[in-house]
């Protein structure tokens, strides 16, 4: 059975905890779904129960957790850099992760089209505003679309798969609104300099202390997006 990303999680947490820079507030890792067998197995049963057939892709980026979270903050002169994630079972996100209330049948219109099909498998209940990370279904398709919602900015679709999202979220180590660098930032969001600025700031903080971690995609991604919007 190969459960990758499952090991690199737990590794992660461990390098943040083992990093004298970095105070991490909570983590939570809740029992894994050792019922659901390999990760093969937990697809074929999705697809047989509910319908739902997932690109294989899903199994290399398998992890078993039924929920698996971490808080984290810099430490003193840093303390405004921080992360946070909360992933859940991919089951359990399909099953049963639909946003409450943006998704409520008094809700109307392409919006509410659009929440009603977001099925949630990361957010961030401790420091965030009201964000999550969510898997759009598609009749017919086994690629779900990968969507950001902020609560005061609304709904984004990302350009990357759920094999990327974790990937990204183990380089970021979940800090905040790294989503953006794989979406871009709409210039007409009022706090665009400081999720930008912060953005900035947290790539060099997880530079200086995770060395052997690349993050020079990430800058790239940044400097487009803060040059599109000085273009703008």
């Amino acid at each position: 059975m190969d459960l990758e990303h499952e090991a690199k999680l737990i590794r992660m947490v461990e390098e943040l905890k083992d990093c004298e820079n970095v105070n991490v507030l909570g983590h939570e890792k809740g029992p894994l779904a050792d019922y659901l067998g390999t990760p093969e197995e937990a697809l074929a049963f999705l697809r047989e129960t509910h319908g739902v057939t997932l690109n294989p892709h899903f199994e290399e980026s398998f992890h078993r957790f039924s929920r698996f979270g971490l808080h984290w903050r810099g430490v003193g002169e840093k303390s405004s850099i921080g992360g946070e994630f909360y992933l859940v079972h991919i089951l359990n996100a399909i099953i049963g992760g639909r946003p409450a209330g943006l998704s409520s049948p008094k809700r109307s219109g392409r919006k509410s089209s659009l929440h009603s099909a977001l099925r949630i498998f990361d957010s961030q209940p401790q420091g965030g505003v009201g964000t999550f990370a969510a898997l759009r279904l598609r009749d017919g398709a086994d690629e779900p679309e990968i969507w950001y919602y902020h609560m005061n900015h609304g709904s984004i679709r990302l350009d990357i798969n759920y094999q990327d999202y974790l990937n990204n979220l183990l380089l970021t180590r979940g800090a905040y609104y790294w989503q953006y660098l794989f979406a871009g930032i709409p210039s007409d969001y009022y706090n665009f300099e400081e999720i930008s600025s912060g953005l900035g700031q947290a790539i060099e903080f997880l530079s200086d202390n995770f060395p052997d971690n690349d993050y020079g995609d990430l800058r790239s991604r940044l400097d487009d997006g803060l040059a599109r919007w000085r273009d703008s």
